[in-house]
């Protein structure tokens, strides 16, 4: 299996393996050139990254809302779906982006926004949702710790 060092903004240089790179069918808001990314974590919770392979300088703090005690009911489409080549949405992770403030009570996420990653293609995209129940700007102290 061919191999690729990747630059991290959070793990400096690190060694993977080609099939765990992540593919965006459609380029994130805002970074039309960047297509192949790494996803990962530095320890285990619902805090993720997303590593652009092309841009060393670009990298994004995910949160996985299920993981993370939130039940967003983020519906999707049919097309979503079938864009990132899942059979359904059990074969989704779904991610949100976070943003950090110097106010620490105002760390938030968008939940309107989902990054979906296909578990079995590795073929992911950003969907922007119109469901207004869904915060764009959700602050994250309101998360609750699973099982409380």
């Amino acid at each position: 299996m061919p191999t690729l060092t990747i630059s991290t903004l959070q793990k400096g240089r690190i060694r993977v393996a080609d099939d765990q790179l992540t593919t965006l069918v459609t380029p994130l808001l805002g970074f039309p050139a960047l297509k192949r990314w790494l996803f990962y974590q530095t320890e285990d919770g619902p805090i993720h990254w997303m590593q652009s392979v092309d841009d060393p300088q670009t990298g994004f703090c995910l949160l996985a809302p299920f993981d993370a005690g939130l039940d967003p009911d983020i519906e999707l489409g049919n097309e979503d779906v079938s864009d990132i080549g899942a059979m359904d949405a059990s074969d989704i992770d779904v991610y949100t982006m976070m943003v950090f403030d110097r106010d620490l009570d105002q760390h938030r996420t968008n939940l309107r926004a989902p990054i979906l990653v296909c578990r079995t293609t590795q073929l992911a995209k950003q969907v922007v949702l119109h469901d207004t129940r869904l915060p764009i700007r959700f602050v994250l102290p309101d998360l609750k710790p699973i099982g409380r």
